[in-house]
């Protein structure tokens, strides 16, 4: 039985409806997403696309605040995107981070130089090729791989491709990043 997936997105609504919650939730993140954000080399001349934000769009945030980047939030779950769209508004961060209601397996909304895809993110065989379609060449994606001990819950990485670079990751959920380059 799945239950981590739907524990963490009732989490981040809740969490997403203070400004308090909502900052307590993102720094929890905040090396995790550096890590990310150094695999990847995002600068803010990149537009990044992060799929499968939820209801408190931790990575987007990071990233807009330590690279300036243009950053394109999505997810395919219309509560986590009205969430996820008050939380960047009562951050001050609608300039720089843009919600959208979209599935990434099925639509890539916006032209991209790196995209970062959520551990609950799925199929990640479908996203990863929907993906590599639409990026430039030299187009860098992440995703956060699943530790051994939750990856039951969760939908694993194609074995097939082959990963630039990875990073470790000090995460219960998540025990890497995984970098894919065009």
């Amino acid at each position: 039985m799945v239950i981590i997936q739907p524990l963490i997105a009732f989490w981040e609504i809740l969490a997403s409806r203070t400004s308090f919650l909502s900052e307590l939730y993102i720094y929890y993140y905040k090396d995790v997403v550096q890590r990310e954000i150094e695999l990847a080399n995002i600068n803010s001349n990149d537009i990044v696309l992060n799929i499968g934000c939820g209801g408190i769009p931790f990575t987007a945030i990071h990233i807009a605040r330590k690279t300036k980047a243009k950053v394109y939030a999505i997810d395919r779950d219309r509560k986590a995107v009205e969430h996820a769209r008050a939380c960047i508004e009562q951050l001050g961060l609608s300039e720089n981070i843009k919600v959208l209601e979209c599935d990434g397996a099925k639509c890539i909304p916006v032209n991209f130089t790196v995209a970062l895809v959520a551990l609950q993110a799925e199929p990640k065989r479908v996203l990863l090729e929907k993906l590599l379609e639409k990026a430039a060449r030299g187009g860098r994606i992440v995703f956060r791989k699943p530790s051994k001990i939750v990856e039951k819950h969760y939908d694993n990485l194609p074995k097939d491709y082959p990963i630039a670079k990875m990073v470790n990751q000090d995460m219960k959920t998540f025990d890497s990043s995984v970098l894919y380059i065009k």
